[in-house]
């Protein structure tokens, strides 16, 4: 017996009119009629008395209203209880990037605790492609990740959000004060880059490939705010997306450059496999990284 034949059987019920109660469901009429058709089957007695456009309940009908509205609300009890964000328990496992995550701090983990108390969190810090990878394999259930534009083929994006990249320089440098560089002059420095998985690095570098320009990083590292702490102390380059760079140069302690012939952005991407379901548990969290990733970007 369906709750939804149940549910319609209360509104012509109520209503003693099989068209305005097919109105009011959004069903049609001959949806309606076959829904009460097997209902009548299933109990295998008749409910309705039907006189042209009026029905009136049977005995048969009236003896079952009272049942199906408890049953009804019952149902509609056990629904919202299966909803509720205090009631909803497991675990979430989201993979981020590390520039990602020191951009979050604790915000969006202690808000989504908050909402979900009984869920439990497992955050994993790699790269990109990494994250992607684990994703593949069904050991992170989402992503926040900085890359090209992902195939939807592949990929549910849940949200994404354009990110410029830019060159950072420690600010002793000459370079640092000119209006404007270029791929020549960097390369001439002594550059700090991500791991060379990172879409960015891979699209830097192939930039000053086209111009026959060779890339030779001092050193390859995985966390942002590293490279700019290495920046700060010698006078290297490094290339970031703006969002980590931003606060070190309003203080003084980086210089965007401008790059006349390299100009790029990545995007920053909420993602999940499409194998993979999105329960309550992971677009809660989904929607408060959301939420923090907008007021940090706010403020920088």
């Amino acid at each position: 017996m369906e709750i939804r034949n149940l549910k319609t059987f209360i509104r012509v019920a109520a209503m003693r009119n099989f068209t305005h109660a097919a109105r009011e469901l959004g069903y049609s009429q001959s949806n309606v009629s076959a829904q009460i058709l097997q209902l009548e089957q299933e109990i295998g007695v008749p409910l309705f008395n039907r006189s042209g456009r009026t029905v009136s309940l049977t005995q048969f009908g009236e003896e079952l209203l009272p049942w199906a509205q408890e049953l009804c609300a019952t149902a509609q009890k056990m629904e919202n209880l299966l909803r509720s964000e205090d009631f909803l328990g497991g675990t979430v496992r989201v993979g981020m990037t590390d520039s990602i995550s020191e951009l979050l701090l604790e915000d969006a983990f202690l808000t989504y605790h908050r909402r979900f108390p009984k869920v439990q969190l497992e955050i994993s810090l790699d790269t990109t492609a990494n994250l992607l990878a684990r994703m593949r394999k069904g050991e992170l259930d989402a992503a926040c990740v900085i890359t090209d534009p992902l195939p939807p083929t592949e990929w549910q994006i849940v949200a994404e959000r354009e990110v410029p990249i830019v060159a950072a320089a420690n600010p002793a440098l000459p370079l640092a004060r000119r209006e404007s560089v270029t791929l020549r002059e960097l390369a001439a420095q002594e550059l700090v880059m991500m791991e060379t998985e990172a879409p960015y690095s891979i699209q830097f570098e192939q930039a000053m490939a086209r111009q026959h320009l060779e890339c030779k990083p001092v050193f390859r590292l995985q966390s942002a705010e590293t490279a700019l702490r290495v920046i700060e102390r010698e006078g290297f380059v490094t290339v970031l997306p703006l969002y980590t760079v931003q606060s070190a140069a309003a203080e003084g302690r980086a210089a965007i450059l401008q790059v006349e012939d390299w100009h790029h952005s990545e995007f920053l991407q909420e993602v999940l496999h499409r194998s993979r379901v999105l329960t309550p548990q992971i677009a809660g969290f989904l929607e408060e990284l959301r939420a923090s990733l907008r007021e940090a970007l706010k403020k920088e």
